[in-house]
């Protein structure tokens, strides 16, 4: 069997319902490519039909390659998609979520942008997105708060779908923790990778239902601080604000011992994550 030039990661969590129409639209797409390629359907301790399911898939002959990994229990997306780096054969890595709200017929656009050299990295940025308003809300502020810190001009850091050199995700895996994928355009631009965005329609989720709880958030925020710090841009304004905090106290202002109490909680949980994992140098 060839070694295929193109891998498609998709992981999912209970995914029964979406699944045949995923499996339908990504195998013609992929073979309308002029590349090799594979998909990797990691299935994230789905308790639906959705292994089942995968398993018709593998016993099945396919126009593309088709493999599956999965994970004994629900680790979430991050560790699903290290999953995914680490079987892909691939000298281009794709990502893609199950839900289908990213239409994968975006993908070829994506891969040629990756293929040209025109950047390493290529993360879809949605148009008009088609989800609750809290969502998009929250969206917008981890998008400008990220900008905030790192100067970058990208809009949808956390968009499922991406399109990598092989390099990249390899230079990444060590960062594959927490929930860390959402931060990896920020990461590879850090480490020196040219990272570009692409427009690409956004449509409602038609089966099944997002399983991102509330939780999510805070391990965004927690997450932040390591991210952050590898900018300078970044220290700059968590001392801006621990200093007005210090200032506040001392002046005995109530919003002083809040934000500092804030301050000390978020960098006292973020630094002991921090210290846990042995996080690769930000250097190529």
């Amino acid at each position: 069997m060839s070694v295929p030039q193109v891998s498609v990661i998709v992981p999912m969590y209970n995914e029964e319902a979406n699944l045949p129409e995923l499996h339908a639209r990504l195998t013609k797409v992929l073979t309308g490519i002029d590349a090799s390629s594979e998909i990797i359907y990691v299935d994230d301790g789905s308790t639906d039909s959705t292994p089942d399911q995968l398993e018709m898939l593998l016993q099945q002959p396919q126009p593309v390659c088709v493999r599956a990994v999965r994970l004994p229990r629900r680790r979430g997306k991050t560790a699903a998609l290290s999953a995914g780096f680490a079987i892909a054969r691939g000298s281009i890595l794709v990502t893609t979520d199950a839900d289908l709200q990213e239409p994968p017929e975006v993908l070829p656009m994506l891969l040629s942008r990756v293929r040209s050299g025109e950047a390493h990295l290529v993360v879809a940025w949605r148009q008009q997105r088609q989800d609750t308003l809290f969502r998009v809300l929250a969206s917008r502020l981890f998008n400008t708060t990220l900008h905030w810190l790192t100067g970058l001009s990208l809009h949808d850091v956390n968009c499922g779908t991406k399109a990598m050199k092989r390099e990249v995700a390899e230079n990444l895996e060590g960062w594959m923790i927490s929930d860390m994928h959402r931060y990896l355009p920020v990461l590879a631009a850090r480490m020196g990778y040219r990272v570009a965005e692409a427009p690409v329609p956004h449509v409602a989720r038609r089966r099944g239902h997002s399983r991102f709880g509330a939780s999510r958030y805070l391990r965004a925020i927690v997450d932040l601080l390591p991210v952050s710090l590898m900018w300078w841009r970044g220290w700059q304004v968590w001392l801006t604000l621990v200093a007005v905090s210090i200032w506040l106290t001392a002046t005995h202002h109530p919003v002083g011992w809040l934000g500092l109490a804030m301050a000390v909680a978020w960098a006292g949980s973020a630094l002991a994550f921090w210290w846990k994992y042995d996080f690769p140098s930000p250097g190529r």
